[in-house]
């Protein structure tokens, strides 16, 4: 069945249906539109529920596009590309239409933030109109009679991130949404052991790394996998006990508290939905899955039974009341999704839906432990990095890229585009032991605007390796709240961000990741810091002719290399070292 609200609306549906909408706002170029779909009960239902929304726009002054899990593909699809996929596991439902100028052409949001939603967004060859098709089908049981859809759009013409600091404040007014608290502790230089030790880690290993980690200014540590096996092999065949390995870690309560007791707090990492066949849980979950992973050697366990969250649940819960640890890593929640060939809802199952049953995990996880540690750090991974994580967890951090600048810079952007104040993090940065200061200096600048993670073996850091990070990770905890909680300011999304800024009343931070731009100072009437990330030295400043501008340059390491005063200059070249930095300030 289908229905046209006007020549640009069309809503269809695989079963017979009434459907209504209602605007809800409109204002400043902002439109918030109500679908409402209403049909018969449930039982009457012999095929799953699909819904459609259908419009269009003309294609008018648009570079690219713009949705959460895009990576390093902005470009504009045909109507005919594969849409793109958000569910409370995966991504978040909205895409931005940006132009040239990285100005707002047109953005749309959904509602559905928990649901599996298919946004489907391509230029129609034959007028040159954006289609635009919304489908998702509606799971049994959940809304057995009718169903409302949400969709918000906005054609301001204003920089794209502003219209997406307007999705993200509108996700946050839906009934019942609440941030999870972010502690001070996860905007701290975070120490993980994943690429420097990788599943080799043991209480003795593991201590004399955090002894280090302390000395240099680091609060917390991750312990990644390996500590709950002595299997070195990739893959999760051993997962699901989430026991300490007894030859690792013969004594692991004390353990943590030595570590604590340097000044450093706890994390650890889960593998949340696998249970390995070599595991003592696989007898007890075999038959719960909702899929087997032969590359895993594990099982995805389905979460649609109470007994299986019950035992997820009990094994967090023992880690932080028994073994006294500071946070959680939980990984690998994208996997928990229907497969073709999941088990349909049957005996023993209180939810027919997935996605409905990782909202209820993850809510009564995070409200256990906040009862017992208020404080509590939970870790969450990009691409699971939407609305509905940002009540479960705390921290979001980029994907694996290891030894990639590039990746950890546009996914800490891509991410701080709509996470507001909920805390984001770099993935851990590594590199070769004989890596210089100054090409280590940019993985690190990649990550300026987040907090950063640390994975390298750190006995193994030259005398410049540890100047340039106390140097940079001092910089970033003096402006922390600027450069992690102010609105960013990303340029060029098309690009890939070459050049991003945040700002307050007094500080202006400007960090350009590419070769051969210039630096404006003309209408600044502020202190500018000006971070250099790239590997070519000249800079091209352009000044104020009516002001007096005092200057300081430093090298990665924060040893000043140059100082000086332009009087009356309306062009120069300075030379900054790469992964160096310079301090500009006005004065009438």
């Amino acid at each position: 069945m289908e229905k046209y609200i006007d020549d640009n609306w069309k809503i269809s549906s695989n079963f017979p249906a009434e459907y209504k909408t209602e605007v809800l706002c409109n204002e400043k170029n902002v439109i918030c539109r109500e679908v409402e779909f209403s049909y018969a009960p449930e039982k009457e239902q012999q095929t799953e529920r699909k819904i459609m929304v259908e419009f269009s726009f003309p294609v008018l002054d648009i570079s690219g596009r713009w949705y959460p899990a895009c990576g390093f593909d902005r470009s504009i699809k045909a109507d005919w590309f594969p849409g793109v996929e958000s569910m409370t596991s995966i991504s978040a439902p909205v895409i931005c239409f940006f132009n040239g100028k990285g100005k707002n052409r047109h953005t749309i949001a959904l509602s559905e933030v928990k649901q599996k939603v298919n946004m489907q967004y391509g230029i129609h060859e034959e007028d040159g109109t954006m289609l635009c098709r919304i489908s998702m089908v509606l799971p049994r049981g959940l809304f057995p009679e009718k169903y409302k859809l949400k969709i918000w759009e906005s054609r301001e013409n204003e920089p794209y991130w502003d219209t997406l600091a307007g999705v993200r404040k509108w996700w946050e007014s839906a009934p019942g949404w609440r941030m999870m608290k972010v502690p001070e502790a996860a905007r701290n230089p975070f120490y993980s052991f994943w690429y420097s030790q990788h599943q080799s880690v043991n209480a003795k290993s593991v201590e004399k790394e955090c002894r280090m980690a302390a000395a240099l200014g680091f609060s917390t540590v991750i312990i990644d996998d390996g500590w709950q096996t002595d299997d070195n092999n990739r893959g999760y065949a051993y997962c699901g006990d989430w026991e300490p390995a007894a030859d690792k870690f013969p004594d692991f309560s004390q353990h943590v508290k030595n570590v604590q007791d340097m000044g450093l707090k706890y994390l650890m990492w889960f593998s949340v939905p696998y249970v390995g066949k070599m595991s003592r849980a696989w007898e007890l979950f075999k038959d719960k899955l909702l899929y087997w992973n032969e590359f895993q050697q594990a099982g995805i366990l389905d979460i649609r039974y109470p007994k299986v969250r019950e035992y997820l649940k009990g094994i967090y819960g023992k880690a932080v009341k028994e073994w006294g640890i500071d946070g959680l890593k939980l990984d690998f929640i994208d996997e928990f999704y229907l497969h073709p060939d999941s088990p349909s809802f049957s005996e023993g199952m209180d939810y027919a839906d997935v996605q409905e049953a990782l909202d209820v995990l993850l809510t009564e996880v995070m409200e256990e432990l906040t009862s017992v540690r208020p404080d509590i750090l939970i870790e969450f991974r990009q691409r699971y990095i939407g609305p509905q994580i940002r009540k479960y967890g705390n921290l979001l951090r980029v994907s694996d890229c290891p030894g990639s600048g590039i990746s950890n810079r546009v996914g800490i952007v891509d991410l701080r585009l709509l996470s507001g104040k909920t805390a984001v993090h770099s993935d851990m940065l590594m590199w070769h032991e004989a890596e210089t200061a100054q090409d280590a200096a940019l993985q690190v600048l990649s990550c300026i605007f987040s907090t950063v993670q640390i994975s390298v073996s750190l006995d193994k850091l030259t005398e410049e390796m540890k100047k340039m990070l106390l140097f940079w990770m001092a910089f970033m905890q003096e402006h922390k709240q600027l450069l992690q909680e102010s609105q960013i300011k990303p340029q060029e999304p098309e690009n890939l961000y070459p050049q991003v800024m945040v700002e307050d009343e007094k500080i202006q931070i400007l960090v350009q990741y590419s070769r051969g731009r210039t630096v404006d100072l003309r209408r600044l009437h502020k202190c500018m810091y000006y971070i250099h990330a790239v590997k070519e030295e000249e800079v091209c400043i352009r000044l104020d002719v009516d002001s007096r501008t005092v200057y300081e340059i430093r090298n990665c390491m924060g040893g000043i290399v140059e100082e000086g005063v332009w009087d009356a200059v309306p062009v120069t070249d300075i030379v900054v070292p790469t992964g160096g930095m310079v301090k500009f300030l006005h004065e009438k």
